[in-house]
Protein backbone atom coordinates (compact mmCIF):
# COMPACT_ATOMS: atom_id res chain seq x y z
CA UNK A 1 0.00 0.00 0.00
CA UNK A 2 1.17 3.61 -0.60
CA UNK A 3 0.33 6.27 2.27
CA UNK A 4 -2.12 9.55 0.48
CA UNK A 5 -3.11 12.23 1.93
CA UNK A 6 -5.85 14.31 0.66
CA UNK A 7 -6.39 17.76 2.02
CA UNK A 8 -10.39 18.46 3.20
CA UNK A 9 -11.78 21.67 1.76
CA UNK A 10 -11.17 23.53 4.85
CA UNK A 11 -8.64 25.59 6.91
CA UNK A 12 -6.97 22.17 8.27
CA UNK A 13 -7.61 18.38 8.01
CA UNK A 14 -6.68 15.82 5.45
CA UNK A 15 -8.02 12.19 4.56
CA UNK A 16 -5.02 9.61 4.50
CA UNK A 17 -4.89 6.14 3.03
CA UNK A 18 -3.45 3.19 2.30
CA UNK A 19 -1.40 2.71 5.16
CA UNK A 20 -2.31 0.05 8.02
CA UNK A 21 -2.17 1.38 11.72
CA UNK A 22 -0.90 -1.94 12.62
CA UNK A 23 2.26 -2.07 9.96
CA UNK A 24 3.36 1.09 9.52
CA UNK A 25 7.10 1.48 8.21
CA UNK A 26 9.53 4.34 9.36
CA UNK A 27 9.03 5.76 5.82
CA UNK A 28 5.45 6.58 6.19
CA UNK A 29 5.69 7.48 9.93
CA UNK A 30 7.90 10.40 9.54
CA UNK A 31 5.82 11.22 6.32
CA UNK A 32 2.67 10.75 8.39
CA UNK A 33 4.15 13.34 11.20
CA UNK A 34 5.36 15.84 8.22
CA UNK A 35 1.52 15.32 7.44
CA UNK A 36 0.29 16.16 10.90
CA UNK A 37 2.69 19.43 10.53
CA UNK A 38 1.01 20.75 8.03
CA UNK A 39 -2.70 19.83 7.73
CA UNK A 40 -2.99 19.50 11.71
CA UNK A 41 -5.54 16.92 11.61
CA UNK A 42 -5.60 13.62 9.64
CA UNK A 43 -8.61 11.24 9.55
CA UNK A 44 -7.79 7.01 8.40
CA UNK A 45 -12.00 5.77 7.68
CA UNK A 46 -12.52 1.60 8.20
CA UNK A 47 -10.38 0.63 11.03
CA UNK A 48 -10.68 -2.29 12.71
CA UNK A 49 -7.90 -1.96 16.40
CA UNK A 50 -8.23 -3.30 19.48
CA UNK A 51 -7.04 -1.33 22.34
CA UNK A 52 -3.44 -3.03 21.82
CA UNK A 53 -3.18 -2.12 18.24
CA UNK A 54 -4.33 1.48 18.92
CA UNK A 55 -1.42 1.55 21.55
CA UNK A 56 1.67 0.68 19.30
CA UNK A 57 0.49 2.60 16.34
CA UNK A 58 0.24 5.39 18.83
CA UNK A 59 4.01 4.15 20.80
CA UNK A 60 5.24 5.18 17.17
CA UNK A 61 4.87 8.52 17.75
CA UNK A 62 6.84 8.89 21.01
CA UNK A 63 6.14 7.96 25.05
CA UNK A 64 2.07 7.86 26.03
CA UNK A 65 0.89 10.27 28.58
CA UNK A 66 -1.95 8.85 30.98
CA UNK A 67 -4.49 10.61 31.77
CA UNK A 68 -5.39 12.17 34.59
CA UNK A 69 -8.28 10.81 35.98
CA UNK A 70 -7.38 7.55 36.51
CA UNK A 71 -11.04 6.02 37.13
CA UNK A 72 -11.67 6.39 33.46
CA UNK A 73 -8.50 4.44 32.64
CA UNK A 74 -9.52 1.38 30.44
CA UNK A 75 -8.74 -1.43 32.52
CA UNK A 76 -7.11 -3.95 30.40
CA UNK A 77 -4.94 -0.78 28.95
CA UNK A 78 -4.88 1.97 31.93
CA UNK A 79 -2.68 4.01 28.56
CA UNK A 80 -6.21 4.13 26.92
CA UNK A 81 -8.47 7.05 28.07
CA UNK A 82 -12.16 6.01 27.69
CA UNK A 83 -14.67 8.75 26.74
CA UNK A 84 -18.28 7.51 26.57
CA UNK A 85 -22.13 7.97 27.99
CA UNK A 86 -22.22 4.44 28.59
CA UNK A 87 -23.38 2.96 32.31
CA UNK A 88 -22.49 -0.30 32.97
CA UNK A 89 -23.73 -2.35 36.25
CA UNK A 90 -24.16 1.42 37.19
CA UNK A 91 -21.16 2.56 36.91
CA UNK A 92 -19.96 4.87 33.75
CA UNK A 93 -17.31 3.09 31.88
CA UNK A 94 -15.86 6.73 30.53
CA UNK A 95 -15.74 10.43 30.81
CA UNK A 96 -18.94 11.26 29.52
CA UNK A 97 -18.13 15.05 29.31
CA UNK A 98 -14.75 15.08 28.08
CA UNK A 99 -13.09 17.41 25.66
CA UNK A 100 -15.70 20.25 25.61
CA UNK A 101 -14.67 24.15 25.32
CA UNK A 102 -11.74 25.20 22.95
CA UNK A 103 -8.33 23.51 24.19
CA UNK A 104 -5.27 21.76 23.58
CA UNK A 105 -4.98 18.33 25.07
CA UNK A 106 -3.02 18.64 28.59
CA UNK A 107 -1.76 21.77 28.20
CA UNK A 108 -1.14 21.61 32.20
CA UNK A 109 1.51 18.77 31.91
CA UNK A 110 4.99 20.09 31.62
CA UNK A 111 5.46 17.93 28.80
CA UNK A 112 2.11 18.58 27.40
CA UNK A 113 0.99 16.06 24.62
CA UNK A 114 2.25 16.19 21.30
CA UNK A 115 -0.13 14.09 19.77
CA UNK A 116 -3.90 13.00 20.54
CA UNK A 117 -5.55 9.24 18.93
CA UNK A 118 -9.33 9.35 19.15
CA UNK A 119 -10.82 5.72 17.90
CA UNK A 120 -14.57 5.84 17.35
CA UNK A 121 -15.94 2.48 18.21
CA UNK A 122 -19.27 3.54 18.30
CA UNK A 123 -20.39 7.13 17.08
CA UNK A 124 -23.82 8.97 17.54
CA UNK A 125 -25.69 8.95 13.91
CA UNK A 126 -25.95 12.97 14.30
CA UNK A 127 -24.02 14.90 16.43
CA UNK A 128 -21.31 14.48 18.68
CA UNK A 129 -18.68 16.29 15.89
CA UNK A 130 -14.86 17.04 16.85
CA UNK A 131 -14.52 20.77 15.92
CA UNK A 132 -10.85 21.58 15.25
CA UNK A 133 -9.06 24.99 14.21
CA UNK A 134 -5.67 25.97 13.66
CA UNK A 135 -4.14 28.73 15.34
CA UNK A 136 -1.61 29.78 12.58
CA UNK A 137 -4.55 32.85 11.05
CA UNK A 138 -5.15 34.09 14.02
CA UNK A 139 -1.63 34.29 15.11
CA UNK A 140 -0.04 35.94 12.22
CA UNK A 141 -3.04 38.37 12.46
CA UNK A 142 -2.09 39.85 15.64
CA UNK A 143 -1.33 43.52 15.67
CA UNK A 144 2.49 43.75 15.67
CA UNK A 145 2.43 45.55 19.19
CA UNK A 146 0.12 42.72 20.57
CA UNK A 147 2.28 40.07 19.13
CA UNK A 148 5.45 41.37 20.48
CA UNK A 149 3.92 41.29 23.77
CA UNK A 150 2.90 37.79 23.42
CA UNK A 151 6.22 36.96 22.40
CA UNK A 152 7.90 37.59 25.18
CA UNK A 153 4.60 36.32 27.87
CA UNK A 154 4.45 33.55 29.85
CA UNK A 155 1.14 31.66 31.16
CA UNK A 156 0.28 29.57 34.43
CA UNK A 157 -1.94 26.15 32.95
CA UNK A 158 -3.31 24.75 35.86
CA UNK A 159 -5.76 21.44 35.84
CA UNK A 160 -6.95 22.48 39.56
CA UNK A 161 -8.73 25.56 38.43
CA UNK A 162 -9.77 23.81 34.34
CA UNK A 163 -11.26 20.90 37.50
CA UNK A 164 -12.98 23.30 39.55
CA UNK A 165 -15.04 24.84 36.24
CA UNK A 166 -16.68 21.59 36.35
CA UNK A 167 -19.06 21.52 39.52
CA UNK A 168 -20.42 18.15 37.71
CA UNK A 169 -17.14 16.60 38.04
CA UNK A 170 -15.62 14.61 40.94
CA UNK A 171 -13.15 16.08 43.78
CA UNK A 172 -9.78 15.22 42.41
CA UNK A 173 -7.91 12.71 44.75
CA UNK A 174 -4.35 13.64 46.67
CA UNK A 175 -2.48 11.72 44.15
CA UNK A 176 -4.09 13.23 41.15
CA UNK A 177 -3.35 16.24 42.65
CA UNK A 178 -0.20 15.54 43.10
CA UNK A 179 -0.04 14.08 38.90
CA UNK A 180 -1.01 17.91 37.70
CA UNK A 181 0.47 20.75 39.43
CA UNK A 182 0.57 24.04 38.34
CA UNK A 183 3.45 24.23 35.14
CA UNK A 184 4.46 27.90 33.28
CA UNK A 185 4.23 27.91 29.34
CA UNK A 186 5.09 30.39 26.59
CA UNK A 187 2.37 32.54 25.24
CA UNK A 188 3.62 31.45 21.39
CA UNK A 189 5.10 28.54 21.12
CA UNK A 190 7.72 27.31 18.35
CA UNK A 191 6.48 24.05 16.18
CA UNK A 192 9.37 21.67 16.19
CA UNK A 193 9.11 20.28 13.16
CA UNK A 194 8.42 23.51 11.09
CA UNK A 195 9.80 26.15 13.32
CA UNK A 196 6.68 28.22 13.07
CA UNK A 197 5.67 29.94 16.13
CA UNK A 198 1.73 30.20 17.08
CA UNK A 199 -0.38 31.39 20.01
CA UNK A 200 -0.59 28.15 22.61
CA UNK A 201 -3.66 28.96 24.68
CA UNK A 202 -4.49 25.66 26.24
CA UNK A 203 -7.77 25.65 27.69
CA UNK A 204 -9.57 28.99 28.19
CA UNK A 205 -10.45 28.20 31.84
CA UNK A 206 -7.30 26.46 32.67
CA UNK A 207 -4.63 29.25 31.56
CA UNK A 208 -3.72 32.37 33.31
CA UNK A 209 -0.92 34.73 31.69
CA UNK A 210 1.43 35.95 33.91
CA UNK A 211 2.20 39.78 34.97
CA UNK A 212 -1.83 40.70 34.81
CA UNK A 213 -4.81 41.34 37.12
CA UNK A 214 -7.04 38.14 37.04
CA UNK A 215 -9.23 40.62 34.63
CA UNK A 216 -6.61 41.47 32.43
CA UNK A 217 -5.77 38.28 31.73
CA UNK A 218 -9.42 36.45 31.25
CA UNK A 219 -9.76 39.44 29.26
CA UNK A 220 -6.48 38.71 26.67
CA UNK A 221 -7.24 35.20 26.80
CA UNK A 222 -10.92 35.85 25.80
CA UNK A 223 -9.77 37.92 23.00
CA UNK A 224 -7.99 35.18 21.60
CA UNK A 225 -9.67 32.49 21.49
CA UNK A 226 -12.20 34.80 19.73
CA UNK A 227 -9.75 35.18 17.56
CA UNK A 228 -8.50 31.76 17.02
CA UNK A 229 -11.55 29.86 16.72
CA UNK A 230 -13.28 31.57 14.47
CA UNK A 231 -15.40 29.34 11.73
CA UNK A 232 -13.03 30.42 9.07
CA UNK A 233 -10.46 28.33 11.17
CA UNK A 234 -12.37 25.55 11.84
CA UNK A 235 -12.70 21.87 10.42
CA UNK A 236 -15.65 20.03 11.82
CA UNK A 237 -15.20 16.48 11.78
CA UNK A 238 -18.74 14.41 11.46
CA UNK A 239 -17.49 10.90 12.71
CA UNK A 240 -18.66 7.51 11.66
CA UNK A 241 -18.27 4.39 13.23
CA UNK A 242 -14.08 3.32 13.55
CA UNK A 243 -12.66 6.48 12.40
CA UNK A 244 -9.35 6.87 13.56
CA UNK A 245 -8.94 10.58 14.19
CA UNK A 246 -5.23 11.88 15.44
CA UNK A 247 -3.97 15.59 15.56
CA UNK A 248 -1.04 17.63 16.49
CA UNK A 249 -1.63 19.96 19.83
CA UNK A 250 1.23 22.24 18.98
CA UNK A 251 -0.95 24.61 16.75
CA UNK A 252 -4.11 22.83 16.69
CA UNK A 253 -7.33 23.27 19.13
CA UNK A 254 -10.50 21.63 19.66
CA UNK A 255 -13.55 21.08 21.50
CA UNK A 256 -16.44 18.23 21.43
CA UNK A 257 -19.78 19.09 20.71
CA UNK A 258 -22.95 17.67 21.95
CA UNK A 259 -25.36 15.29 21.28
CA UNK A 260 -28.79 13.18 22.01
CA UNK A 261 -27.35 11.48 24.75
CA UNK A 262 -30.06 9.21 25.63
CA UNK A 263 -30.78 7.99 22.05
CA UNK A 264 -27.35 7.57 21.55
CA UNK A 265 -24.25 5.40 22.85
CA UNK A 266 -20.78 6.97 22.17
CA UNK A 267 -17.29 5.00 22.80
CA UNK A 268 -14.22 6.33 22.58
CA UNK A 269 -10.85 5.42 22.99
CA UNK A 270 -8.07 8.04 23.60
CA UNK A 271 -4.53 7.78 23.70
CA UNK A 272 -1.83 10.93 24.26
CA UNK A 273 1.47 11.16 22.92
CA UNK A 274 3.93 13.45 25.33
CA UNK A 275 5.62 15.85 23.67
CA UNK A 276 8.59 18.55 24.11
CA UNK A 277 8.97 21.14 26.57
CA UNK A 278 7.14 24.14 24.54
CA UNK A 279 10.19 26.82 24.04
Amino acid sequence: MTLTVQPFDAPLGAAAAGIDPRAVDAADLDALKRALAIHGVLVLHDQRLTPAELLAFSRRFGEIEYHVLDQYWLPEAPEVYVISNIVENGKPIGNPREGFGWHTDLSYMPLPTAYTFLYGIETPATGADTTFCTIYPATDALPAALRDKLDTMTARHSYAMLHASRPWAAPLTEQQKARSPDVFHPMIRTHPITGRKGLYLGGATCVQPLGLSDDEGRALIEDLYDRATRPEHTYAHQWRPHDLVFWDNRFVMHSATEYDRARYRRLIHRTSVRGEKPY
